[in-house]
């Protein structure tokens, strides 16, 4: 149609096209991960009133990420896992180091003071987290929080995280944890690693020459007779343990922490100033174990790739003990203590669990055997497999 030469044309309109100018939602800001954080405050609620099965539970909604990739932490699924099904059974000590891990996941979404002066420690005596072994990109502070030794025991005993968490913990927890108020005051100690046996490991308290007896839990599984340690060696109903695994350090160290143990920081740091070896970080803190995973893997096992399947790997995990019993690995303390390892492989729930659905030929008299030699609580459960072995006959 043509325009009227009468009729003015319209105007087009300058301005941009209206742009929706609202805020983003926490969700979009989030990246899809809104519902992950909800789920995960679940989880820290129900670990937090002691109710581990719950726990896996909520997990198990979503278990794996946006990316695809595990969401959740691997260790806390196995120390979720072991307490779900485990739990009546175990020493009351097993309470205590979960009341450890609860503190450590609690402090830093609490705010807890503790948390920015124990990275500050750490930065320090690293010369800054700039070298710590992360993936590109990943704040190093994640890896200090989860593997880092001296942050751990920063946070819990110097900077006052451990007791400043038992007294909002669930009250039924703390009660029934062993000797936990005790474990927040013990002090660092040096201490030599003198001998092991399929239960127990024998040390030298350097600051008395006591020669101390615990339960071989693997505390000492990567340590070679004779080579030192720190670590905060507390008190449990049946004597002592160490809290977590002690930190493998040169001798002069050790003895220089036996003799001012609240020094302990400052001669860790002089001590790699000085270019001795005195590595803190990469740890895989153990929970019923001391042993990392990997490690009892790579000492049990030849082929990696039955690890997750779990019919052929109880089958070589037999063989293993029976060769076990036959060539009594302890004799050479340079090999990794293959003790400690079977222990941890019991205590692996999808390891005990396989074994108890289909007992194997002659693991009646085989796990009755283990239950005499290894530390509690393996001991225990190699007790109750011999006696599936039995019923199942």
């Amino acid at each position: 149609m043509p325009k009227s030469r009468k009729r003015r044309p319209k105007k087009q309109s300058r301005q941009p096209a209206r742009r929706d100018l609202r805020p983003p939602t926490p969700e979009e800001k989030l990246g899809g991960l809104a519902p992950y954080i909800a789920l995960t405050f679940d989880v820290d609620a129900a670990e937090r009133r002691g109710d581990a099965r719950g726990a896996l539970d909520l997990i198990e909604q979503r278990l794996f990420g946006p990316d695809g990739e595990l969401y959740w932490r691997p260790w806390r699924i196995t120390r979720l896992s072991q307490m779900a099904n485990f739990g009546p059974w175990l020493p009351r000590w097993a309470t205590s180091r979960w009341l450890l891990e609860q503190a450590l996941q609690d402090l830093p979404s609490s705010r807890h003071p503790g948390v920015a002066t124990a990275f500050a420690t750490v930065a320090a005596v690293l010369g800054g987290l700039d070298g710590v072994p992360r993936p590109d990109g990943e704040d190093p502070h994640i890896k200090v929080m989860d593997h880092d030794w001296m942050f751990r025991q920063c946070l819990l005993y110097e900077y006052g995280g451990l007791a400043s968490y038992l007294r909002r913990a669930a009250p039924d927890l703390v009660v029934g944890a062993d000797h936990i108020h005790d474990w927040v005051r013990a002090p660092m100690g040096g201490f030599r690693y003198e001998a092991r046996s399929p239960s127990t490991t024998t040390w030298v308290d350097l600051a008395t020459d006591e020669r101390v007896e615990i339960a071989n839990i693997g505390s000492a599984a990567m340590l070679v007779e004779g080579e030192h340690a720190i670590g905060r060696m507390v008190p449990i109903e049946n004597g002592r343990m160490f809290e977590t695994m002690p930190l493998g350090v040169p001798e002069a160290v050790a003895r220089a922490v036996a003799a001012a143990p609240t020094d302990w920081i400052d001669i860790l740091k002089d001590a790699r100033a000085r270019g001795e070896e005195v590595e803190t970080g990469g740890f895989r803190f153990g929970f019923l174990t001391d042993v990392r995973m990997e490690i009892a893997a790579i000492t049990l096992y030849d082929d990696l790739d039955l690890l997750d399947k779990y019919e052929q790997r109880v089958d070589a995990f037999i063989d293993t003990v029976r060769r076990a019993f036959r060539q009594q690995p302890t004799d050479d303390p340079e090999v990794i203590d293959v003790w400690a390892c079977i222990a941890a492989e019991i205590l692996n729930w999808n390891v005990f669990a396989t074994l108890a659905r289909k007992p194997r030929p002659g693991q009646e008299e085989l796990f009755a055997q283990l239950g005499k030699v290894l530390a509690e609580p393996a001991a225990r459960f190699c007790r109750d497999l011999s006696v599936v072995a039995r019923e199942a006959a």
